[in-house]
């Protein structure tokens, strides 16, 4: 079933090409394999962002300074270390150095409300928190729930080289992250998992190979399970990262980077790369890879992408973050014509099985729960015993005793011994590849002192996943006050991510009820359409504009004076409008434009008159240039 190799040093041909690669031995740790690379090619580039760069010579020193400096902080073997940064050179290099620390780290996104996040680092309670003042973040705040806070980027630039005798050995099965899903009980649940968990994921793998010569693009949240992939399948096989610099990216900022620095693999949630496809109109000769996943998968858009880019091979992928990651995946064949795409066979390392409602393993061809085994399963949930023994369970199969991880994901075994998604057990959902628990939302409204209950609902009209609240106030005359929704949907949007948040609330004096006395939530309304009258557009912009926003929101009418957000809107569907307005303008545009001018009134004027379309970011970013000055300044002093 596993397949374990013992690892060992890469080994190079003259030309610096791989010709036996890193091997999975789960009994190594991260930082030990990066070495190698940084011992065996100390001049490869490691990380790119921006004009800035690590070799893996640099990499390695500068991590172990900050390793170093955690220590003499008091950082012990086993104690966690926050992430509260965005995606950067500088957070590479500050997970490494956890790693090298004996420490895990716990990414969390700055953009997180502050209720989310203390409640976070209140239960993780971090030795330190590492964070950029550059971002805004109130840094005097987190103190109360933290032992120290610091600001990374000027940290770094103030360290000396580290020594490297000092670091404490490392096993497979030490704990390396953790990383916080929502969670069905109405608090979010931090998962557990080891570093075996990191490298049975990108070493000695069957659905991809990493080389020396790949550069992998990085564009995923930090807080997001898919940059495991990203970051650690580039760094443990000696490839280079290239990262997106811009915390809000458009397509067009995506094709350039991978133009510029010849990227081989992306790795893409499936919404993004459902968009990608749709503008697959860009000569991209050097992607070798890509692999997408995180929802379930159009054949459309699969189609449509393998037409554009034959050269590509092309990867479905799913997994859940327990499973760090990813379990199983289907390299979607040139001449694919089915409907429906599976999601593929199990990965090296890793046992994929379905189990019927008595835990009994099913043969091919019955439906059942998916549950994963092997080397990636999370050692648990952080801090949570119960919920870790209801979902991490040993059952018996014909080779013995087997500890798995019950998905709560439905699934199907074909003849050809591939398995197919059949959707959930729970209500459990995905929005934009991140998983949504509706209970969650749910226990946060019903905590709100205004309402008597609350239900959740996600919806998909016209083919947009929308998720609805239901409030019953306490007061009936909250039943016709119009603050009543608006002081419920800016407390949530204080204590949820904004992916979490509503995109409609519907207030109601009764919930309907099945004859058994529980809610009946099929016969939940949908929000009533909005009486608007689609005022004739003032200009060409606006026509534009009302008619993207229309097709990417899923609405009849756009009144021109309201928020692309409020509407129900997310980021990944701006990014679709400021594709199709880049098309309709044939000239590009800053997509932070539309984040600024949120209306279509707004965006508007800014086109016609209040800004140039044409007017791109020449200011360098400002984490750029920070991590330049950190580099600048190591190499000063490092030998």
């Amino acid at each position: 079933m596993m397949g374990i190799q013992h690892v060992k040093g890469a080994d190079f041909d003259k030309g610096g090409n791989r010709s036996v690669g890193p091997r999975y031995d789960g009994s190594l740790g991260v930082p030990e394999i990066v070495r190698q690379h940084a011992s065996s090619r100390p001049d490869a580039i490691a990380v790119i962002c921006g004009d800035a760069r690590l070799t893996y010579r640099e990499l390695d020193q500068l991590s172990d300074a900050l390793a170093g400096y955690l220590m003499a902080r008091g950082v012990e073997k086993g104690d966690i270390v926050c992430l509260l940064v965005p995606r950067a050179l500088t957070t590479v290099v500050a997970k490494l150095a956890i790693l090298k620390a004996g420490a895990a780290y716990l990414p969390l996104d700055p953009a997180y409300p502050t209720d989310h996040l203390h409640y976070v680092l209140a239960e993780c309670n971090p030795k330190v928190i590492l964070a950029d003042a550059e971002q805004g973040i109130d840094l005097s705040a987190l103190a109360p729930v933290a032992g120290s806070v610091v600001d990374l980027p000027r940290l770094l630039a103030q360290l000396e080289p580290g020594n490297a005798d000092r670091l404490p050995m490392l096993a497979g099965t030490d704990l390396a992250y953790v990383m916080y899903t929502s969670g069905s009980t109405g608090r979010p649940k931090g998962v557990a998992v080891p570093h075996r968990g990191i490298t049975r994921l990108v070493l000695d793998q069957n659905f991809i190979e990493f080389r020396p010569g790949d550069i992998v693009l990085h564009s995923t949240t930090i807080s997001f399970d898919a940059s495991t992939v990203d970051v650690w399948g580039t760094l443990l096989n000696g490839s280079t990262l290239v990262i997106m610099p811009k915390a809000n990216f458009s397509l067009t900022d995506m094709h350039d980077l991978i133009r510029t620095h010849d990227v081989t693999i992306v790795n893409f949630t499936t919404g993004l790369f459902n968009l990608f496809a749709d503008h697959a109109d860009v000569h991209l000769p050097t992607l070798r890879h890509a692999i997408f996943g995180g929802e379930v998968a159009s054949a459309a858009h699969v189609r449509r992408f393998l037409s554009a880019y034959p050269h590509c091979a092309l990867t479905n992928v799913y997994g859940p973050t327990e499973a760090a990651c990813i379990a199983t995946t289907f390299t979607v064949p040139k001449d694919f014509t089915a409907t429906e795409l599976p999601i593929g066979q199990a990965i090296s390392h890793t046992q994929v099985l379905l189990l019927d409602e008595e835990m009994n393993v099913l043969p091919p061809g019955m439906e059942g729960q998916i549950v994963i085994a092997g080397e990636g399963l999370a050692l648990g949930y952080f801090n949570r015993p119960d919920l870790t023994s209801e979902r991490f369970v040993t059952i018996e199969t014909d080779e013995g005793p087997l500890r798995c991880y019950l998905t709560g994901d439905l699934g199907l075994l074909d003849e050809r011994g591939l398995f197919h998604f059949r959707g959930r057990k729970d209500r459990q959902v995905k929005i934009n590849g991140k998983r949504v628990e509706l209970e969650e939302i749910e226990a946060t409204l019903r905590s709100h002192p205004r309402l008597l209950e609350a239900v959740v609902e996600c919806r998909e009209p016209s083919g947009i996943k929308r998720i609805i609240a239901y409030l019953r106030p306490r007061d009936p005359q909250d039943l016709t006050n119009p603050n009543l929704v608006p002081a419920v949907m800016e407390r949530l949007r204080n204590t949820l991510p904004a992916y979490m948040i509503p995109s409609a609330a519907i207030v109601l004096a009764e919930f309907p009820l099945t004859r058994a006395g529980k809610i009946d939530r099929s016969k939940l309304p949908m929000p009533p359409i909005e009486d608007v009258k689609q005022a004739a557009p003032q200009s060409r912009s606006e026509e534009i504009l009302t008619r993207l926003w229309r097709e990417a929101l899923g609405l009849d009418a756009i009144p021109a004076d309201r928020n692309f957000f409020d509407l129900g809107g997310t980021s990944l569907q701006l990014m679709r409008v400021h594709a199709g307005l880049e098309i309709e303008l044939g000239q590009r545009c800053e997509v932070l434009a539309l984040f600024k001018h949120p209306t279509v009134q707004g965006m508007a004027r800014f086109l016609d008159g209040g800004g140039s379309p044409t007017t791109r970011s020449t200011t360098a970013d400002p984490r750029a240039a920070s991590q330049r000055r950190t580099m600048s300044q190591f190499r000063r002093t490092t030998p």
